[in-house]
Protein backbone atom coordinates (compact mmCIF):
# COMPACT_ATOMS: atom_id res chain seq x y z
CA UNK A 1 0.00 0.00 0.00
CA UNK A 2 1.35 3.32 -0.69
CA UNK A 3 0.74 6.10 1.25
CA UNK A 4 1.18 9.88 0.66
CA UNK A 5 1.91 12.29 3.65
CA UNK A 6 1.47 16.16 3.25
CA UNK A 7 3.03 18.96 5.13
CA UNK A 8 5.93 17.60 6.48
CA UNK A 9 8.78 20.14 8.15
CA UNK A 10 11.31 21.12 5.66
CA UNK A 11 14.08 19.31 7.70
CA UNK A 12 12.42 15.57 7.71
CA UNK A 13 14.66 13.42 5.94
CA UNK A 14 13.55 9.92 4.44
CA UNK A 15 15.09 7.96 7.44
CA UNK A 16 12.94 10.01 9.35
CA UNK A 17 10.02 9.63 7.98
CA UNK A 18 10.39 5.53 7.60
CA UNK A 19 11.16 5.60 11.49
CA UNK A 20 7.62 7.12 12.09
CA UNK A 21 6.09 4.43 9.75
CA UNK A 22 7.59 1.52 11.36
CA UNK A 23 6.17 1.66 14.36
CA UNK A 24 3.07 0.31 12.45
CA UNK A 25 4.75 -2.46 10.35
CA UNK A 26 7.26 -3.33 7.56
CA UNK A 27 8.33 -0.35 5.37
CA UNK A 28 8.79 -0.76 2.00
CA UNK A 29 9.98 2.75 1.20
CA UNK A 30 9.80 5.89 2.47
CA UNK A 31 10.58 8.95 0.27
CA UNK A 32 10.53 13.14 1.07
CA UNK A 33 10.04 14.58 -2.08
CA UNK A 34 12.42 16.97 -3.09
CA UNK A 35 13.09 19.88 -5.41
CA UNK A 36 14.97 18.56 -8.62
CA UNK A 37 17.27 22.49 -8.45
CA UNK A 38 17.83 22.79 -5.15
CA UNK A 39 17.55 19.92 -3.12
CA UNK A 40 14.84 21.26 -0.89
CA UNK A 41 12.06 19.43 0.80
CA UNK A 42 8.79 19.88 -1.20
CA UNK A 43 7.38 18.88 2.05
CA UNK A 44 5.03 15.94 1.02
CA UNK A 45 6.26 12.64 0.69
CA UNK A 46 4.87 8.62 -0.14
CA UNK A 47 5.29 5.83 1.99
CA UNK A 48 5.09 2.00 0.78
CA UNK A 49 3.92 -0.56 3.58
CA UNK A 50 4.19 -4.04 3.00
CA UNK A 51 0.67 -5.30 4.68
CA UNK A 52 -2.27 -3.20 3.94
CA UNK A 53 -3.87 -3.52 7.24
CA UNK A 54 -0.45 -1.79 8.66
CA UNK A 55 -0.85 1.09 6.15
CA UNK A 56 -4.63 1.56 6.98
CA UNK A 57 -3.59 1.48 10.64
CA UNK A 58 -0.72 3.95 9.93
CA UNK A 59 -2.98 6.32 8.31
CA UNK A 60 -5.91 6.05 10.76
CA UNK A 61 -3.50 6.92 13.66
CA UNK A 62 -1.23 9.51 11.57
CA UNK A 63 -3.22 11.73 10.10
CA UNK A 64 -3.56 15.29 10.89
CA UNK A 65 -1.39 14.27 14.31
CA UNK A 66 1.17 16.51 15.04
CA UNK A 67 4.73 15.58 13.85
CA UNK A 68 7.59 17.78 14.30
CA UNK A 69 4.99 20.84 14.94
CA UNK A 70 3.04 20.54 12.00
CA UNK A 71 -0.13 19.08 11.49
CA UNK A 72 0.55 16.50 8.98
CA UNK A 73 -2.13 15.02 6.25
CA UNK A 74 -2.10 11.12 5.70
CA UNK A 75 -4.30 9.08 3.22
CA UNK A 76 -4.08 6.51 0.72
CA UNK A 77 -1.83 7.40 -2.83
CA UNK A 78 -3.04 7.38 -5.88
CA UNK A 79 0.38 7.44 -7.27
CA UNK A 80 1.86 4.10 -8.67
Amino acid sequence: MTIQVHNLSADMTDRQLRKIFETFGVVVTATVSRNQFNGRSNRHGLVEMLKLADGENAINSLDRSIIDGKIISVSVSNEY
